[in-house]
């Protein structure tokens, strides 16, 4: 959102020159550093599916182009599989390195962020959701959006059914009646349900689905396919790594039975569809219990969460920490280089 008080934009602003200008990124260390930058979604702003998205999921193909070539001024582009295998054997690491990554394998991944991968030669890895590649089905903050939407469109009286009272209980405080809400008060409901599991949220949704008899609207998948997945890995550019089978947080409530399926049959599936080894992990939502960080141990080479921060040789391969990356924060040279320095 913009900052509506002249004063604090200007003050912002002069921050984020301060940043770029003077940050990590812009000194050598005697100790080499590995920056990765988390991204989601690159989308063009007028992109329908952008408007039922979080502000905080998305990048447009020129905001990260730009990205990308501010990058490569500063950093060695790696993948983070190779980083680590170089970490492992002890030879020396890039100074200043950096690895791009991509969480959940969104569809537009290979339409709009591959193209311009390709054009640049960067590397990346895009942590997939094994059991949601080619398929229609959807996180379910994206159903929550299409719900909304559908329920403010076309069945505005739903507001005060009771199938509803566990969405109006938060503390939210909008006017969804009559009016779309904005992607910020979209994104303040979906942190707030996120009190609940994962399964839990889904059958809540499918109840509000079944009784408010709301129609299914078609919709194209939002996931890449494994065609797709097949084409970003036979370029060299794309490593595939896990993000678990359906998405779960893998957090103490968690059964164990559960950790073990998402975590390590993952894996297997990813590694059978493309025909190549996975060696990263992603963190769902960054959540983690300390089974779930062992049985990633015993699996993979390394592991990423939503940890904000650089790294250094001395960092634990399975708690790499991340900068996360989206347009309202990065759309220019100087915002994006505050953000990366880890002071914005």
């Amino acid at each position: 959102m913009p900052e509506s008080n002249p004063i604090k934009r200007v003050l912002k602003r002069s921050l984020q020159y301060a940043a770029a200008t003077f940050g990590p990124h812009t000194r050598k260390k005697n100790i080499p550093q590995l920056l990765v930058l988390m991204y989601h979604r690159v989308l063009p702003s007028n992109d329908r599916r952008s408007r039922l998205e979080e502000p905080g999921m998305i990048v447009t193909p020129e905001t990260f182009r730009l990205h990308l070539e501010m990058i490569r001024q500063y950093f060695e582009i790696v993948h983070l599989s190779e980083w680590l295998g170089i970490k492992n054997k002890g030879d020396q690491l890039p100074s200043m390195a950096c690895a791009i990554t991509f969480d959940n394998g969104w569809a537009d991944n290979y339409e709009f962020a591959f193209p311009v991968m390709q054009k640049l030669e960067i590397p990346a890895t895009i942590f997939l959701v094994s059991d949601m590649i080619g398929t229609k089905q959807l996180f379910w903050p994206e159903r929550l959006s299409r719900i909304v939407s559908e329920i403010i469109t076309n069945h505005p009286q739903y507001w005060s059914h009771p199938e509803l009272d566990w969405l109006q209980k938060t503390s939210i405080k909008y006017h969804i009646e009559n009016t779309q809400p904005t992607q910020a008060e979209l994104s303040k409901l979906i942190a707030n349900i996120k009190s609940y599991s994962d399964q839990e949220i889904h059958d809540r949704l499918d109840h509000v689905e079944n009784t408010l008899q709301l129609q299914q609207v078609n919709h194209s998948a939002s996931l890449l396919n494994w065609q797709q997945v097949a084409e970003m890995i036979d370029s060299g550019l794309v490593k595939a790594g896990s993000h678990t089978c359906r998405h779960v947080r893998l957090n103490e409530n968690t059964p164990e039975e559960l950790l073990r399926k998402e975590i390590i049959n993952s894996k297997q599936t990813i590694e059978t569809r493309t025909g190549m080894p996975v060696e990263t992990f992603c963190f769902p939502n960054g959540d983690f219990s300390p089974k779930a960080l062992e049985l990633v141990k015993q699996q993979y080479a390394g592991a990423v969460t939503t940890i904000r921060g650089w790294n250094t040789a001395a960092t634990d391969n399975y708690l790499l920490q991340r900068i996360g990356i989206h347009q309202d924060i990065s759309k220019d040279g100087i915002s994006f280089l505050a953000r990366i320095s880890g002071w914005m």
